[in-house]
């Protein structure tokens, strides 16, 4: 079950926008920071202790600044052995944050605080949000429709409302039942019914930010309580706590359940023996079947006229009877040209499911729509939501895991990590109380230093959220 989770607190502007903009430079202001440990966290350390690290921005006079709203990411790891654990950074509204680390392993470690965007930052791209909501004028995102209509191509833009279109006529494309608002420019002389293809991106590069303000090591700890002690079988219900697992020798260990690893390919056979495993959302859920493919060493079924990216996609293990598929989630869509009648809004992907004991339904929804204002994500997650709780009335035995958004680059105007983590705290409230599992890939991603962020993460990061999610299909013990 997805518990409670953390998110900055809403901001405050101590000063009219434009006079901020021209006084605040993330550049100097990243220098000016200072780091302590609070004093309850000097001393002797054990396995299991809590460390407390206070830090604000001081300036020329050592005042504090009292910038609130700033959106940090923290962590603390053993580079050498690939272990890590996220921490937890509270903002006291007055300039001054405290980050909150659990200590999981034994060794030496190193807290780092990553300062992603200052409130600034933020204000500038929520201030664009209201000025130019789907950023047409800018062209930062373009979606667009192709119409084929004989060896003809018309190309129009699409988007979520049509007032944007001004005078043009358009072809309503919107499916309330699955929340969702879509609309395209109606070329002249051709019907909205003629088929074509989704959607073409275009873009505008900037550049994006995100510094690390400390890089601390602290002396090793002693052995103390064991973190993996007296945990429960893998099942629904199960809370998410802030800090909900670590990387141990590059290793996840989940603290809310006995997560399982797999050595070989023919455990992972006898844990999905007899299951159908449907994948629908994006492309950080395709390679969830991607690797279960390769892992599995599975036969692909390839259908005409289907690109990768967006399928469909199928495969199946026909002697332990697995098979596992990918439906790409309805517009807007950032990929190549993709026949529109191979696509499916997410709701309707998750009605079509018959459910059972042998199913299990994968889902995530968040890497396009990080360009759009939050009610229209809102809007889509809230009908996922509703499907999720017609498919379990009609059969309570399937298994439903969502998979949360993970930590990646790029333009922080359109898709950055601030965008991302956003709509990840609408997906965790929208669906708190359901009886989901959460395999939460933002906590894997930001506690790794390894590899980069991405936003497709690495072979051995995806095989751990893997694993997470076999837990809960075969729970260790066996019941």
């Amino acid at each position: 079950m997805i518990g409670e989770s953390h998110t900055p607190r809403t901001l405050r502007r101590t000063a009219p926008y434009e006079k901020e903009e021209k006084l605040f430079s993330p550049a100097v202001y990243v220098k000016q920071f200072e780091f302590t440990l609070g004093s309850e966290s000097i001393g002797q350390y054990s396995v299991g202790d809590l460390v407390h690290l206070v830090f604000s921005a001081k300036d020329k006079r050592n005042n504090t600044i009292s910038n609130t709203g700033d959106f940090f990411r923290g962590s603390i790891i053993s580079a050498e052995s690939k272990s890590g654990a996220v921490g937890i950074v509270t903002d006291h509204q007055n300039g001054t944050y405290t980050a909150t680390f659990r200590l999981l392993w034994e060794g030496e470690v190193t807290i780092r605080i990553q300062l992603v965007l200052p409130r600034q930052t933020i204000d500038v791209i929520e201030k664009n949000r209201r000025e130019d909501p789907f950023e047409i004028k800018e062209e930062m995102v373009t979606f667009q429709k192709r119409f084929a209509v004989g060896k003809r191509n018309v190309d129009t833009q699409c988007n979520v409302d049509p007032v944007i279109f001004k005078d043009s006529p358009v072809c309503d494309y919107s499916d309330l039942h699955a929340g969702v608002r879509w609309y395209c420019v109606k070329p002249d002389n051709i019907s909205c019914n003629t088929s074509g293809y989704l959607s073409r991106l275009r873009y505008k590069k900037t550049k994006s930010f995100g510094r690390w303000l400390s890089s601390v090591p602290y002396s090793v700890f002693q052995t103390g309580r064991d973190p993996l002690a007296n945990r429960s079988r893998c099942v629904r219900g199960l809370g998410t706590p802030q800090i909900s697992g670590f990387f141990q020798d590059g290793v996840w260990n989940s603290l809310v359940c006995k997560n399982r690893h797999f050595s070989d390919k023919t455990a992972w056979q006898q844990c999905l023996s007899g299951k159908t495993l449907h994948f629908i959302g994006d492309s950080t859920i395709r390679q969830w079947w991607e690797h279960l493919v390769r892992i599995l060493e599975m036969n692909e079924t390839r259908f005409p006229g289907v690109i990768h990216n967006t399928g469909p996609l199928l495969a199946r293990d026909y002697l332990n009877n697995i098979t596992v598929k990918f439906q790409i989630h309805g517009p807007p869509l950032r990929f190549g040209w993709t026949q529109e009648f191979h696509i499916k809004y997410l709701a309707n992907a998750v009605d079509e499911v018959s459910g059972g004991p042998g199913d299990v339904v994968g889902i995530t929804i968040w890497a396009h729509f990080t360009s759009f204002p939050v009610n229209v994500y809102r809007e889509r997650i809230k009908a996922v939501r509703a499907a999720i709780e017609r498919l379990l009335q009609r059969s309570p035995e399937t298994l439903v895991v969502i998979k949360s958004a993970n930590t990646n680059t790029g333009n922080m105007l359109y898709e950055g990590d601030w965008l991302a983590h956003r709509l990840d705290m609408v997906m965790r409230e929208t669906f708190r109380g359901l009886n989901v599992v959460l395999v939460d890939a933002w906590e894997m991603t930001s506690a790794q230093n390894w590899h980069t962020d991405n936003l497709h993460p690495a072979e051995d990061i995806i095989v751990q959220e893997l694993e997470f999610l076999c837990s809960f299909i075969c729970p260790w013990p066996p019941s």
